[in-house]
């Protein structure tokens, strides 16, 4: 039988030495440093996307809830001059002109016609959005856009200044 020869005894370092191998070694070695960097910027990037799916909600369903005010008050522009009901006429407009848009960004939607029928008229169409990325906060988003103007008016040249 064969015996083995006895490992050699480490030599002994001084500590000095030995903190220093361990700390140039910790210099070196940068194994998972991607998984951390990873692990803290992923949030931070997921929620730069969210808002900017969220800012193109809001701008879309802004852009179709002024299309609705303006289709109104187009109404309400070229009737508050020669009908009483204009109101009532801008308001269905509005919500019939949204209706046809076909979307569902407002989950509803609530049209307001106002103004001086011998002057300006305006329509004001908000309502809630129906879509939201942040629901989990809670935060509810509610769209408002007004549109307007001075009323239209036929003067016949014989009518001495009134609408005809």
């Amino acid at each position: 039988m064969r015996l083995r020869k006895p490992l050699p005894r480490p030599r002994r370092v001084p500590f000095r030495a030995c903190r220093e191998q361990f700390r140039s070694r910790l210099r070196r070695d940068d194994r998972g440093s991607s998984v951390v960097e990873l692990a803290v910027l992923a949030p931070g990037f997921l929620m730069i996307i969210m808002l900017i799916v969220q800012f193109g909600l809001w701008f879309n369903a802004r852009q179709a809830a002024l299309a609705a005010a303006q289709a109104g008050a187009q109404v309400a522009r070229e009737d508050a001059a020669t009908t009483a009901a204009w109101p009532g006429l801008a308001e269905q407009a509005s919500s019939s002109y949204y209706n046809t848009l076909n979307t569902s960004l407002l989950s509803s939607l609530k049209a307001t016609a106002s103004g001086n029928p011998a002057n300006q008229v305006f329509v004001t169409v908000s309502g809630p959005m129906g879509y939201s990325v942040f629901n989990f906060f809670g935060i509810k988003w509610t769209i408002t856009e007004t549109a307007g103007g001075p009323v239209e008016c036929f003067r016949p040249a014989g009518a001495a200044g009134a609408c005809g």
